[in-house]
């Protein structure tokens, strides 16, 4: 491993300043070293948010592996990445959400897999999360599984090489959620493949949830996301006529969960009605398989 590449990791807060210092001490207490951390506050500048983050950010004034750039006003997450890209110095570039944090091989182990891995331009890792370890084995080209929702590829999990992050265009900064699916697509589109470390190397705190969407913006969101992604889709049915139906089904089957679980019932109701009149069958026996799965592994509350 080329111990001269730095490794920029770009940590992105918003409201949640009393969480930060743990993220960004994540990143420095990495057993590689040649590292900078750059923070992207995107809370308004007036805002009693501001003023909290400054205060944390006083601590790591004199650290020159920090960089603390502000935004005037919220922008939200994939435009204060492509600030962080923009302003990083690092031949690599990985993500980082203020609510979580990096075990301390994290960096060291998907650098050297980049290093020794040159078809890979980029790779994810394993994560711990609700109380769960998720040790992710899927790699090469997973456009139909993040379309559909069978894979997640978590923003924290992300590296990559800085030049292929810019070459791709950075972020999408139209979405306000599923970002990193986004993110990726967009890498996948140019050909390229990721790599996978089967270990899990990132911890998340979910524990707060203010920023989280209602169940009618959700179902927005991935009507969008769909819909800017129809190229792709149409690319995957020449392949399998039934892709169009199997991510309809799987994503539309999360949507109708999601309204369920934020009691929106008439919602819900509207989404299971419109998916079965599209694809009856496949669509009921999504929901039975993901419940009977949920059951199971008595996980039924966490759609």
């Amino acid at each position: 491993m080329n111990e001269n590449l730095k490794v920029s990791t770009i940590i992105t807060t918003y409201r949640r300043a009393d969480m930060l210092k743990r993220a960004i001490d994540s990143v420095l207490n990495q057993t590689y070293s040649n590292i900078e951390v750059i923070v992207v506050d995107d809370n308004d500048e007036k805002s009693e948010d501001r003023k909290n983050t400054e205060e944390i950010m006083t601590s790591y004034a004199n650290n020159p592996k920090v960089k603390y750039i502000k935004h005037k006003v919220n922008m939200n997450g994939a435009a204060a990445r492509n600030t962080g890209i923009k302003n990083s110095t690092g031949e690599i570039v990985c993500f980082l959400d203020d609510d979580d944090w990096y075990l301390e091989t994290k960096i060291e182990k998907q650098l050297e897999f980049l290093c020794k891995n040159k078809d890979y331009k980029a790779v994810y890792c394993g994560w711990h999360r609700n109380g769960k370890i998720v040790i992710p084995k899927r790699k090469g080209n997973l456009g139909f599984e993040l379309l559909s929702g069978d894979s997640l590829i978590y923003t924290n999990t992300i590296m990559m090489w800085k030049n292929i992050a810019e070459k791709i265009g950075g972020w999408d900064e139209r979405f306000r959620r599923n970002q990193e699916a986004a993110f990726l697509l967009r890498y996948f589109k140019y050909g390229f493949s990721i790599g996978v470390i089967e270990e899990c190397l990132v911890e998340f705190d979910t524990s707060d949830r203010r920023n989280q969407l209602d169940s009618e913006k959700n179902e927005e969101q991935f009507e969008f996301y769909l819909r800017e992604h129809e190229d792709m889709i149409k690319k995957l049915a020449e392949f399998d006529k039934n892709a169009r139906k199997k991510i309809y089904s799987k994503r539309y089957r999360g949507v109708l969960l999601y309204h369920l679980k934020s009691k929106n019932i008439i919602n819900a109701f509207k989404v299971y009605i419109k998916m079965i009149k599209y694809i009856p069958i496949m669509f009921n026996k999504d929901i039975i398989v993901y419940i009977c799965y949920r059951l199971i592994n008595k996980d039924i509350c966490n759609f």
